[in-house]
């Protein structure tokens, strides 16, 4: 049995990134608390390094839900004008899982190597100790998914 056991895919993802968002939880709990209340399911979320008073924030979620972000989007444009919103559709996540990828160095360059063969833009990373998720244009996802199963004897 190899490292990665198992991949998973998740089409119609949506990727808005908030440039310019104030550093720190407060903020980062109000936005979360907000898309909560209009049912958005958040999926992966990134925040830029805290290098002073403002971090770029990135999260995902569903596609159908594009229409309540750019709402709460509008709504956060009002109370934080320097806030740059980017919302993308049609994204499709590539999910690599394996216990035993702890164990082992070098998995995410072999991952992010097959991406990179591809032609692949890579949209966003998240990692945990047993799986790295990897957002993808629906455009490159089908030959990534193919390349990654094969390379990964999937």
């Amino acid at each position: 049995m190899g490292v990665i056991t198992n991949l998973s895919v998740t089409s119609d993802v949506a990727l808005v990134t908030l440039n310019m968002a104030p550093a720190g939880p407060d903020f980062v709990s109000r936005l979360f608390r907000a898309l909560t209340e209009l049912d958005v399911n958040v999926d992966m979320i990134s925040q830029t390094a805290l290098t002073g008073p403002q971090v770029a924030l990135n999260f995902t979620a569903k596609g159908e839900d594009i229409g309540k972000i750019m709402e709460i989007s509008a709504r956060i444009r009002e109370k934080y004008p320097t806030i740059k919103p980017l919302v993308s559709g049609n994204n499709v996540k590539i999910s690599l899982y394996g216990e035993k990828m702890p164990e082992y160095a070098g998995i995410a360059a072999g991952v992010f190597e097959v991406i990179a063969d591809c032609g692949a833009d890579i949209l966003m990373i998240t990692t945990s100790t047993v799986d790295i998720s990897i957002l993808v244009s629906e455009a490159s996802a089908d030959a990534c998914v193919s390349a990654l199963k094969e390379r990964y004897q999937l």
